[in-house]
């Protein structure tokens, strides 16, 4: 298992934006550059009950209760045993035999894993790589077919020998017109929205970004955050869309503001009292709007 982080809030936003882009699309192709474990064994602790078993827990608005994410990661948390399932097992429980699939990743036990799912699920067409993302899903890129890319990596400008970085192929996806989903991490407030910045200076194609921070209680942040570590004040992921409909980005943004709402006063992890900001940018537009969750 080489994914430590499963199950955070992080997670949360990630991979309710990743199941509404899915839902959407209904892509004929689906693929993750850094797959992970398809399912991990529910950890209940403070970071999960700040992130997902918090976040099921409620309340909830009905338009989040009702979402991809909700419905299909409840029936797993709360199976026996209870197990929170990764981005991939999420895509192959909603999508079934009607999407190709290529997953990515270097670690040979989650290798194992996803391939040990896709047998459950009966899939007869998904492929999992042990080898770079960045290398494997490039190769995806010239085919027409409606396709998803999903990259959520660990080091953004790490590349092999002639291949390209996470933020580089994140372009390129953009470019030749597929959906892309890119999610980024960082652990101070002068990072925010990093990874659209980056990925605009690479392509002209509209980008869309929902960036969430947590902040204390007053929407104030004394130091920077600990994205390594711990979910702290300071703290902050995001999630880049290109080439998704103009109707689902605006989704997107209903659904971020009802999860800021949903945490506003929760106790943070270490006990504080804290809450969530949000700003949804758009770089085709150079404009960010920022909501307060109000």
């Amino acid at each position: 298992m080489a994914n430590r982080h499963f199950g955070k809030l992080a997670d949360v936003w990630k991979h309710l934006v990743v199941t509404e882009v899915l839902a959407a699309v209904a892509p004929e192709r689906y693929a993750e550059t850094h797959a992970g474990s398809a399912a991990y064994p529910v950890v209940d602790d403070a970071e999960r009950r700040y992130g997902i078993l918090g976040f099921l827990a409620g309340p909830l608005a009905p338009d989040l209760a009702a979402t991809p994410f909700v419905r299909g990661v409840s029936a797993y948390v709360g199976g026996d045993p209870p197990l929170y399932p990764g981005s991939a097992l999420q895509a192959m429980s909603l999508l079934e035999d009607d999407c190709d699939y290529l997953f990515c990743d270097l670690d040979p036990e989650s290798v194992r894993d996803l391939r040990d799912w896709a047998g459950r699920l009966g899939l007869t067409s998904c492929e999992v790589a042990e080898r770079d993302g960045m290398a494997a899903v490039r190769e995806w890129l010239p085919d027409r077919a409606t396709t998803v890319i999903h990259i959520d990596p660990f080091d953004p400008f790490a590349h092999e020998v002639g291949q390209p970085s996470a933020v580089e192929l994140a372009a390129e996806v953009a470019d030749a017109g597929h959906g892309l989903v890119y999610w980024y991490g960082y652990s101070a407030p002068a990072q925010r929205a990093w990874a659209l910045r980056e990925i605009a200076s690479r392509t002209n194609v509209p980008l869309w970004c929902g960036d969430l921070l947590i902040t204390d209680a007053d929407g104030s942040v004394r130091d920077d955050g600990d994205l390594g570590d711990a979910t702290s004040a300071g703290t902050g992921s995001g999630v880049v869309l290109a080439n998704v409909p103009s109707e689902l980005l605006a989704r997107c943004g209903r659904l971020a503001g009802e999860v800021v709402r949903s945490y506003d006063g929760r106790a943070l992890p270490n006990g504080d009292a804290g809450r969530l900001d949000l700003v949804v940018a758009s770089e085709s537009t150079r404009l960010a709007v920022e909501l307060q969750g109000e």
